[in-house]
């Protein structure tokens, strides 16, 4: 299993999260709002994103791999409005830095490193009144 789609069932187990990101329904189906790579097609506002950046295998020092990976993930929190994000990406960074143990079936996260934030807004169409607030948080996740 991807690490990136552990960390998604981590952050959907954790109430103090989809509390702020709830389920919604679109075209009558209950989707969660926590996406990998990209949201489905008319999900608004607030959801989270989950984007490995790079994932590498540690080596030994004879150069063979070992068990041990690394991996860059980029989480971005989207909400209306710039404290709504600032609220969900609090939640996220609370909840996973400094976190170890199962994620899914297959990884056992031993270390997660959180390593910036960012903010954006992104503009929606044509007018410049309508926008999502994003905080990005990029975290380093060792693991098996």
């Amino acid at each position: 299993m991807a690490i990136e789609t552990g960390l998604r069932t981590l952050i959907l187990a954790q109430s103090s999260i989809t509390t702020l990101a709830p389920a919604q329904t679109v075209g009558g189906l209950s989707i969660d709002a926590v996406f990998l790579d990209h949201p489905v097609e008319g999900v608004k506002a607030p959801y989270v994103l989950i984007t490995l950046t790079s994932h590498d295998p540690y080596r030994r020092m004879d150069g063979t791999g070992g068990t041990l990976r690394r991996s860059d993930v980029d989480i971005d929190c989207y909400a209306s409005n710039r404290p709504a994000a600032i609220a969900l990406a609090t939640a996220v960074e609370t909840f996973l830095r400094d976190y170890s143990g199962a994620a899914g079936a297959s990884d056992t996260i031993n270390a997660v490193l959180w390593d910036n934030a960012r903010d954006d807004v992104v503009f929606l169409g044509d007018g410049r009144d309508a926008r999502h607030y994003v905080r990005s948080l990029s975290f380093i996740i060792q693991h098996t």
